[in-house]
């Protein structure tokens, strides 16, 4: 069904979310004629530590972290969120990336879930760019030309080409630190198409008497694809449809299996 719907390139991913989420209530509605939409939606992360863990923190992008490729070069504007930045990590090389940052930025972002990192060894720190770049097997002057595109931009001394608006902790300068991170898929956000009252619909809107979804299942608010993400929206969706099915399922059979 991921391959389907998303792609080869999500398909291809690192899934990183729960082993529960596997359709089966999709598909369970469909057989009855339900209506499904956003099927193409997802939740990626841009930033897993390679090979499978754990998360890191998006906070150390927006804190002034950069993402590049095997040739040492960023590709593309990470601010742009973890989700929608997950298809620009998938679409390089083994689709991976390596997280360079200072220690401006390291010091930002501690007593976050960049802990995890740390404990599990992930976090890497070099004295200088030319030893980050020759332990981690990255062309050095392609990665040490991008530093130095990055702290002009910082300085303002330039326009980022990518469009980065901000380098929140400013130019980077040595020590430096490194994570090799993975795009991953974490959860879809398409589903079964539902009404006001979580009731399941069928293509023409009509209710599917006593069907009722929410959660993975139903379909989330995220729009179309993966860039309408945002943080909380699979737990929104997830905690409040997840109510309103419980209530609107109770409401329809009250009084049909009196207890006493």
């Amino acid at each position: 069904m991921v391959r389907e719907y998303l792609g080869p390139e999500a398909a291809s991913a690192l899934y990183f979310g729960s082993p529960n989420n596997t359709g089966e209530g999709i598909r369970w509605g469909t057989e009855l004629g339900a209506a499904v939409s956003c099927m193409g939606s997802y939740q990626g992360h841009a930033s897993v530590a390679a090979p499978d863990g754990p998360l890191v923190t998006w906070g150390v992008v927006v804190n002034g972290a950069i993402l590049v490729n095997r040739e040492g070069r960023r590709f593309g504007h990470e601010t742009v969120g973890y989700s929608e930045y997950a298809a620009a990590v998938l679409s390089q090389p083994g689709g991976e990336a390596w997280e360079v940052f200072d220690e401006e930025v390291f010091e930002a972002s501690r007593e976050t879930r960049l802990e995890e990192v740390v404990s599990a060894g992930k976090v890497l720190p070099f004295e200088s760019l030319e030893d980050l770049a020759g332990s981690l097997g990255l062309p050095t002057d392609a990665l040490s030309e991008t530093v130095e595109q990055v702290n002009r931009v910082a300085r303002g001394e330039q326009k980022d080409p990518f469009g980065r608006q901000a380098f929140a902790s400013g130019p980077l300068e040595p020590p430096f630190y490194a994570i090799h991170v993975r795009g991953a898929l974490f959860h879809t956000q398409g589903g079964l198409k539902v009404d006001a009252r979580a009731r399941v619909v069928r293509p023409d809107g009509s209710p599917i008497p006593g069907l009722h979804a929410g959660g993975g299942t139903a379909v989330g608010v995220s729009g179309k694809s993966h860039k309408g993400y945002s943080s909380g929206n699979g737990l929104l969706a997830a905690a409040v449809l997840g109510r309103i099915a419980g209530e609107a399922a109770f409401e329809s059979t009250a009084g049909v299996h009196d207890p006493r």
